[in-house]
């Protein structure tokens, strides 16, 4: 039996699998964020709170004690000092967290864009951690004397769990200072945000073998016998990696916000691109395009124009309206201001429904070819349940679209890493073409 944590960033959850992939016992809890004005901040030590509440509770409910292997998947960027007994210093600056744009204006204007992205694979912006920690390194340089390390949510879990504080690729390529071509932090970011080396983690491959789980943390929560933790990684990549992901296949995250994801070869610069890069194993790079307000701008449609109606509800109101929606047009980033036009006296709710969904899909086609283009997607999460957007998506697309059996693929990911390859993805669940004409 193999357990896959899965930390996102307002809620964990803990699952116990089988070693045919099948789901024995699950433990789901949300967390909070902590706000102060334009900050964004979190207990670091609600996130261990919950990872052994979890294995307490799939342990204990499922009473399977002999746990053969863990893995952790976690959100990505966020940060929290510790000292040397890994007590937090500080809370965990979100990824949400946007204190840190003078810092990213002046990493602009030393680095340049291009060459931060020729290192890391990242463009600056300001939610990546490097200009956070040279923000609280300049604000807070009592605290940063008191550090033994600065460490991600991978690595502070790693560390409770195993007294080994390692990250992975992902996770380190997410901090704006990794050198995703070299494997190593780069020494003139390290410079800029004003920290040594020492303070970061050791960095390794996704399933590497890390170490036992500590005696006090296995009785704790009721495991018995010899179980092994294994590197984990950032959600997103082990969500793809939970999904099946491979040569010539992308990967539809489609939740409240959506990332579509790629195995490939490292990409050029391109300053009119939203695609980022990865080191994701060591041989290859997966790329990923962020789209902010997906499963969300359907959420506001609900709630702003349909009195809060279900999304089942939605689903039929959109299965009234046809291809092009009557020609209506819905640009659906809210997060930067959404468009709807094409609105005459004879538009229906259904249209509008309508739109949304090939507006949405249009932008997933959009990522896909940014990433190198698929000859087929894997999509899971909220929008997976819907049929009619995934037939749509399918359309637009010109592309298979396989409906996975797991919505939430990140803890699978994880486990998958645990047992060695051993539990498997997820199965699909259905297939739609694109001659569908939903």
């Amino acid at each position: 039996m193999y357990i896959g944590i899965d930390l996102g960033t307002t809620g964990c959850k803990t699952v116990l699998f089988a070693e045919d992939s099948s789901v024995i016992c699950e433990y789901n809890k949300e967390y909070e964020l902590i706000f102060k004005g334009t900050y964004v901040e979190q207990d670091a030590n609600d996130w261990w709170r919950l990872v052994l509440e979890g294995m307490s509770h799939v342990v204990s409910e499922s009473g399977v004690h002999e746990i053969k292997g863990i893995s952790v998947s976690t959100q990505g960027i966020s940060f929290v000092p510790v000292d040397e007994n890994g007590n937090t210093l500080y809370n965990a600056i979100s990824w949400l967290d946007m204190r840190a744009e003078a810092e990213c204006n002046e990493l602009i204007r030393r680095f340049g864009h291009e060459k931060v992205f020729n290192i890391t694979g990242k463009h600056c912006l300001c939610d990546y951690s490097l200009p956070k920690i040279r923000w609280f390194a300049d604000n807070h340089p009592e605290i940063i004397d008191k550090t033994w390390k600065i460490l991600f949510p991978l690595d502070y879990l790693n560390l409770k769990l195993c007294k080994n504080a390692v990250t992975d690729y992902t996770i380190a390529g997410g901090t704006m200072l990794y050198d995703i071509h070299d494997k190593c932090w780069d020494q003139e970011l390290l410079a800029f945000a004003g920290i040594e080396e020492r303070l970061l983690p050791d960095v390794f491959p996704m399933g590497t073998d890390i170490g036992n789980i500590l005696p006090e943390v296995a009785e704790k929560v009721g495991i018995t016998g010899d179980c092994r933790i294994y590197m984990g990684g950032q959600d997103q990549k082990l969500a793809a990696i939970g999904a099946g992901i491979d040569d010539g296949i992308c990967t539809v995250s489609f939740g409240t916000a959506t990332a579509i994801s790629r195995l490939g070869k490292a990409i050029d610069y391109d300053a009119d691109s939203a695609v980022t890069l990865f080191r994701f194993d060591d041989e290859k790079y997966i790329s990923e395009v962020a789209l902010m307000t997906t499963g969300a701008a359907l959420r506001w449609l609900t709630r702003t124009l349909y009195g809060g109606i279900s999304y089942k509800d939605m689903d039929a109101l959109a299965a009234q309206s046809e291809p092009g929606a009557n020609g209506v047009r819905f640009k659906s980033d809210l997060s930067v201001g959404g468009v709807i036009s094409g609105i005459t006296l004879s538009t229906t709710s259904s249209d509008i429904v309508y739109a949304l969904y090939e507006g949405v899909s249009e932008d997933i086609a959009n990522a896909v070819s940014a990433l190198g283009g698929a000859r087929q997607l894997k999509v899971f999460g909220g929008g997976a349940k819907s049929e009619i957007w995934c037939s749509i998506l399918a359309r637009i697309t010109g592309m298979d679209v396989e409906i996975l059996s797991i919505p939430e693929t990140a803890a699978l990911g994880a486990a998958v890493l645990a047992s060695g390859g051993r539990i498997l993805p997820a199965a699909v669940k259905k297939i739609i073409n694109p001659d569908n004409n939903l």
